[in-house]
């Protein structure tokens, strides 16, 4: 009728779909989540311990295997200092090692920070500057040049786990108990307008995130 009429002024919407919208923009007396990432994992080792829980290629790992890995881990990046709110890098390319060091860092409590082996490595030793992580997990498959100091390399295809439980972590294990407003992993942006800049996202996001998903 008015081809003139910015479209903003249009009401496309009948009073009763108005209500419904309001209602569901309001509706926020949800729970706050007591959830970690680490306790979701737990609770699905608990339900579905035979299924699978990792393949890459033609090597599969159970949920109860692949929960023994990441706690014997787990329990050695304690003894190098990692704790909550601290960081560790994950400089590997995608692999069953990549993903065992990354529940290992957050079953440990701290926060990952993945590197790609290939990228740059003025890149890479600014991200590692600027985010200081206790130590960095790669292998020796990708461990392509020295990080700078004092940055600790512990390469997981070399390190003999095995005297080391199997057993779930606990706060009583940990340098510090994990709580959900816990840093879970730090991603730094590609740095295309600049130096790149690092991002942290907790624990409560991602559960909250997964759960809503």
């Amino acid at each position: 009728a008015d081809p003139d009429s910015p479209v903003g002024d249009l009401d496309i919407l009948d009073p009763d779909e108005k209500q419904l919208i309001l209602e569901d923009w309001n509706h926020t007396d949800h729970a706050t989540t007591t959830d970690t990432l680490v306790s979701m994992f737990g609770a699905q080792v608990t339900r579905t311990p035979d299924a699978p829980a990792v393949v890459d290629g033609n090597r599969t790992l159970s949920y109860a295997e692949f929960d023994a890995r990441v706690n014997r881990l787990a329990r050695h990046l304690i003894t190098q200092g990692v704790r909550p709110e601290t960081i560790v890098a994950l400089r590997m390319r995608r692999s069953l090692d990549f993903i065992v060091g990354v529940y290992a860092t957050l079953t440990a409590g701290a926060a990952y920070l993945p590197i790609d082996p290939h990228h740059p490595a003025e890149r890479t030793h600014f991200i590692l500057a600027v985010a200081q992580p206790t130590c960095m997990l790669t292998t020796t498959h990708d461990d392509q040049d020295d990080p700078p100091d004092p940055v600790p390399v512990l390469h997981l295809d070399t390190i003999d786990l095995s005297p080391l439980s199997a057993m779930p972590v606990t706060d009583a294990d940990r340098r510090a108990p994990l709580r959900p407003q816990n840093t879970a992993y730090v991603m730094f942006t590609s740095g295309s307008t600049g130096r790149p800049k690092g991002v942290t996202v907790a624990h409560s996001a991602i559960v909250n995130e997964v759960q809503w998903v």
